[in-house]
């Protein structure tokens, strides 16, 4: 009876322990996101998208640009920018997440008139240093409902490392399968498609509208104003642990073109499911 307890409470301890481990790690996006505000208070908003991207980040301004390509063409006083994640998530390989809340925008720091919205942001690591991998966000009125923050790390770190690139193209090819498979279902019967691959803790972003939270507010909102997003991919991104990604491409809303983004995650079984999706109109 004696060894037993002394194992189990080993074990609990020992749990205890790789759940604070495992439970800090979403911090590091965190922390790039609050290094985000500071540089963009003290170095400006252009310095600080520069010094936070690489030759492949992608910012979506309202459509998919290289961001060293459109912020290189800024003027240094573009303006003033604060993010505040409430959402956040990283993969188990610690080398990719995401984060999403409100922004404010101003002209400059002391203007009295603020512009909101709500932004998502993907962030990949490389060499130990966090880039912004992508960026986005919609405007909408100053918010009037507060969103209570959810910030995840994986409860473990068990995941298949795979070294072959072919392998890790067919992983990615898997998600970019499931955005079409969502696109010709959605076509058929719109809410069979959401009922499918959202979640219920999913998040919709359109313009003009505050953060649409929970599978069933999300397939209200379609049914609502008539709407059925028909997409098609262009890119996929994943997480080299495999259970987390991003796609983006063109949407038909209506007749009127949007551009989006959709963060997948696997669910057990290995099914993919929508967590976020963010549409902005396309110039």
């Amino acid at each position: 009876m004696k060894a037993t307890f002394s194992l189990l409470l080993f074990l609990t301890i020992f749990s205890r322990a790789f759940s604070q481990e495992s439970s800090d790690k979403v911090n590091q996006i965190l922390a790039a996101e609050n290094y985000f505000n500071e540089q963009v208070r003290t170095k400006g908003l252009k310095k600080t998208f520069l010094s936070i991207s690489d030759n492949n980040t992608i910012v979506f301004r309202p459509g998919p640009l290289l961001c060293r390509d459109f912020y290189k063409n800024q003027p240094d006083s573009i303006g003033f920018l604060s993010h505040e994640p409430v959402y956040a998530k990283i993969a188990k390989s610690s080398d990719w997440g995401f984060t999403a809340g409100p922004y404010v925008y101003k002209r400059n720091e002391s203007d009295i008139q603020s512009f909101y919205g709500t932004y998502v942001s993907v962030w990949k690591k490389t060499k130990n240093t966090w880039k912004l991998a992508l960026d986005a966000g919609i405007a909408h009125k100053k918010p009037t409902a507060e969103i209570k923050k959810t910030f995840i790390s994986p409860s473990n770190e068990i995941f298949l490392h795979q070294q072959s690139n072919s392998r890790l193209k067919q992983r990615e090819d898997i998600v970019f399968s499931s955005d079409k498979l969502l696109s010709t279902v959605t076509r058929a019967d719109n809410r069979i498609a959401q009922n499918e691959f959202l979640t219920e803790t999913s998040w919709l972003l359109f313009p003009g509208n505050e953060p649409i939270v929970g599978k069933k507010a999300i397939m209200e909102f379609w049914k609502k104003n008539g709407l059925k997003a028909l997409t098609e991919p262009a890119k996929v991104d994943r997480a080299y642990s495999g259970e987390i990604a991003f796609t983006y491409g063109m949407a038909d809303i209506l007749a009127k073109k949007y551009n989006y983004i959709r963060i997948w995650e696997v669910q057990p079984g290995y099914k993919w499911n929508v967590i976020l999706e963010l549409f902005t109109e396309a110039e």
